[in-house]
């Protein structure tokens, strides 16, 4: 591939700001921002009627937090040559297909898939043999994660990686922001088995609008709307941050609760926060 080619790929894919969304589940989370638990509000978290089991290591705000933006994905289409040189850089083609939404392209390695509407890539890799040393660590997961995004000539700026671990999968997610809140929305997000070897990609470059303003409802009344509990779960919530997601076909904001539960797996829950 020359030079022009490959710039013309990386303008293609590189947006505004990558998004990120994670969707619920419950596996071991370490999260590499440094966010750590204070003194147990246990007596505070037991007084909301109907979330008996959850305690608190922080105290809740009680207070509307204002005013805040709302934006919508701007849609730039993607051209078939475009996409095919771009999947070439992952795969060797053997065959091609389409639908009304993505083109999709497939060889020995696995399927790149590409969004006609949206900067979105999905990588399926069809695992190979040969790697026989099994991770220690997160970071293991964090460096092969950057070099494999890096190394196929995609842009990649985060403020803050997060690797869950299920016992059989690592997935690292790359975290940024929009007007100061992080932004969980879209994922530029990677999947490997246990010996590194990468299972899935999805690569964002997204670019949106501002469609408005909305009122922010208080951290305790977010509270008041978690999902209420088995009668022998408790969950210690260590953690509450006002973040962006994408739900409604809005980029919105909500209320990111996040602690341990009483079997030792990790409980995050997002609780939109908008009032429009």
């Amino acid at each position: 591939m020359n030079k022009k080619t490959a710039a013309v790929i990386l303008l293609m894919f590189a947006g505004i700001g990558a998004l990120i969304w994670f969707f619920p589940h419950n596996p071991i989370l370490t999260d590499y921002s440094g966010t750590g638990a204070s003194n147990l509000y246990l007596s505070e978290a037991d007084n909301f009627a109907g979330n008996n089991g959850y305690h608190l290591s922080f105290p809740l705000e009680n207070n509307p937090r204002g005013q805040i933006n709302c934006y919508m994905l701007k849609y730039r289409p993607n051209a078939y040559e475009a996409a095919r040189k771009y999947a070439s850089m992952f795969i060797d083609i053997e065959t091609f297909d389409e639908d009304e939404d993505a083109y999709i392209f497939s060889g020995e390695l696995g399927s790149i898939i590409i969004d006609k509407a949206i900067n979105q890539i999905h990588f399926e890799a069809a695992l190979t043999e040969g790697k026989d040393r099994l991770l220690t660590s997160g970071e293991d997961a964090i460096k092969i994660a950057t070099d494999f995004i890096e190394q196929r000539f995609l842009i990649l700026i985060y403020e803050e990686s997060q690797v869950h671990y299920d016992g059989y999968t690592y997935r690292v997610t790359f975290i940024n922001r929009i007007s100061n809140l992080k932004n969980h929305a879209f994922a530029n997000q990677i999947t490997m088995d246990n010996y590194g070897r990468i299972i899935t990609m999805d690569y964002f470059a997204i670019q949106y609008d501002k469609v408005g303003e909305c009122r922010i409802k208080s951290m305790k009344e977010a509270f008041d709307e978690l999902p209420e509990l088995n009668n022998d779960e408790i969950v210690l919530l260590s953690s509450c941050q006002l973040v962006y997601i994408y739900d409604d076909s809005i980029i919105q904001p909500a209320y990111y609760f996040l602690g341990n539960a009483s079997d030792d797996k990790t409980y995050e829950c997002f609780v939109k926060a908008a009032v429009f």
